[in-house]
């Protein structure tokens, strides 16, 4: 990591943590791209364990290219733990986050620069799409779903490619998978962020088909974020929610056996609505009251929590 640090505007981070193949390959388009931009740049590789075998790619270019850097994990914790590193040894205000595999044409990141003036974050759009109907079917149902839990309009998440001001990161916990929810925790901490289009790239238009497990986990992973963003001030209003509707629909389902033993002569104790009902008012209390003691420990510690971002400080 002895490299110049003088003169440099915009930091590449490019995390390889899947699909290494065509990374040498990319990182000379990309180069060329941000050459034509006229920023004065550099490339840092955050590479995981099970990509290893780039290093010995990648080491040619460390050697020859001033500004090109290499950092080798010694565990995968995930891409945004990757991105976290990248940063943290990044000399430049700008962090240009980029896959080692390519997803919008190189030519068109120049439109990434020309937004961020007034933005804390610039987020890619593939667009046109020229990828198979099940690609685009993936990532509207995504994007719609994500779109519907937080009323944040974003069309495509599942582009990586995104322009980050340094001190916006540094104000981010994020770990695991959760760089895909970038723009989403961003968003809930108050930066300004704008979506870009830019160009499909070929290379992206292969068709995409992953183990359910897969989407299990995305699907999690959504959850949570919602969760951390929406309610993690404000915990009673989740397990509240669902506490409520589980109570009632018990309370329901007891309220029918009731009846039908006053009115019907039909036996309650040995119906399985009787106990089903009750199981569902039960869990609906201990909802209720998990939702209760967030709030006890949010209230303990409100005075430590600072939810506001100053914008400007006009003298």
């Amino acid at each position: 990591m002895n490299k110049p640090s003088e003169g440099i505007d915009v930091s590449v981070v490019v995390p390889v943590c899947e699909r290494p193949e065509h990374t040498v390959h990319n990182y000379h388009k990309y180069k060329n791209a941000l050459a034509s931009s006229g920023r004065s740049y550099e490339f840092i590789f955050v590479i995981v364990p099970e990509c290893e075998a780039l290093a010995a790619q990648l080491r040619p270019l460390v050697s020859e290219e001033q500004r090109v850097s290499m950092l080798l994990l010694n565990k995968n914790f995930g891409e945004a733990t990757a991105i976290q590193v990248g940063t943290d040894n990044a000399k430049g205000e700008l962090i240009l986050i980029l896959p080692p595999y390519e997803q919008v044409r190189a030519e068109g990141l120049a439109s990434l620069f020309d937004a961020i003036d007034d933005y804390d974050m610039v987020i890619a759009r593939r667009s046109p799409r020229i990828d198979s109907g099940i690609n685009r079917l993936q990532s509207r149902l995504f994007n719609s779903t994500l779109r519907l839990l937080t009323d944040i309009q974003f069309s495509d998440l599942g582009c990586n490619v995104r322009l980050i001001r340094k001190e916006v990161l540094s104000e981010l916990n994020i770990y695991g998978d959760q760089h895909r929810f970038l723009p989403v925790i961003a968003n809930g901490q108050g930066f300004r962020i704008k979506e870009v289009e830019l160009p499909q790239a070929e290379a992206d238009a292969h068709r995409r088909l992953y183990s359910p497990g897969t989407y299990i986990r995305r699907m999690l992973d959504l959850l949570t974020i919602v969760f951390l963003t929406k309610f993690n001030k404000k915990p009673l209003r989740f397990f509240g929610l669902i506490g409520t509707g589980s109570a009632l629909f018990g309370s329901l389902g007891l309220l029918l056996v009731t009846m039908q033993k006053l009115f019907f002569d039909i036996a309650a104790g040995d119906r399985p609505l009787l106990l089903v009902s009750a199981l569902f008012i039960v869990l609906g209390i201990q909802l209720i009251a998990i939702g209760l003691v967030g709030e006890t420990i949010i209230f303990t510690h409100a005075r430590d929590i600072k939810e506001y971002k100053v914008r400007e400080i006009v003298n």
